[in-house]
């Protein structure tokens, strides 16, 4: 099968004198698995949560939202030693993701990768934040 899922986004910005509004934009997409949403709602540490996909075999698209009222929080990748921030979720903000195939691996100099421990991982800023993270299989 194929197209069994739906992405849809649009953006506005309203600030001064600008009055941006990027087209609304949508495609379908392929979820091969039957696994997911997964892992769900867990509380992010200020040290860092790794989220849990062991429910895929591979995750693929998902979103990311942040449910506390109060603080930020930072995705980024942990390789086991060190975070590398990606993206920040406001109080209450979500955005969907399509997660890369090679998100366990690590790449070395030159060519190739092995497989390695990198994983997700979400830090809160002040204090524990709650968050849900709903994946399918790629």
């Amino acid at each position: 099968m194929a197209r069994e899922a739906t992405v849809q986004t649009q953006l506005r910005v309203r600030i001064g004198n600008i009055n941006y509004v990027s087209n609304p934009s949508n495609f379908q997409a392929t979820v091969t698995g039957i696994n997911g949403p997964c892992p769900g709602a867990f509380a992010a540490t200020l040290e860092g949560t790794d989220v849990n996909f062991s429910e895929l075999t591979q995750p693929g698209l998902g979103i990311i939202k942040n449910i506390d009222s109060t603080n930020f929080v930072t995705v980024g990748i942990w390789d086991g030693v060190d975070f590398f921030p990606l993206m920040e979720l406001l109080p209450g903000e979500f955005f969907p993701i399509r997660f890369s195939r090679y998100l366990t691996q690590e790449f070395m100099t030159g060519t190739g990768t092995t497989g390695g421990g990198n994983t997700v991982r979400i830090k809160a800023d002040t204090a524990p934040a709650k968050v849900v993270v709903e994946a399918f299989e790629a």
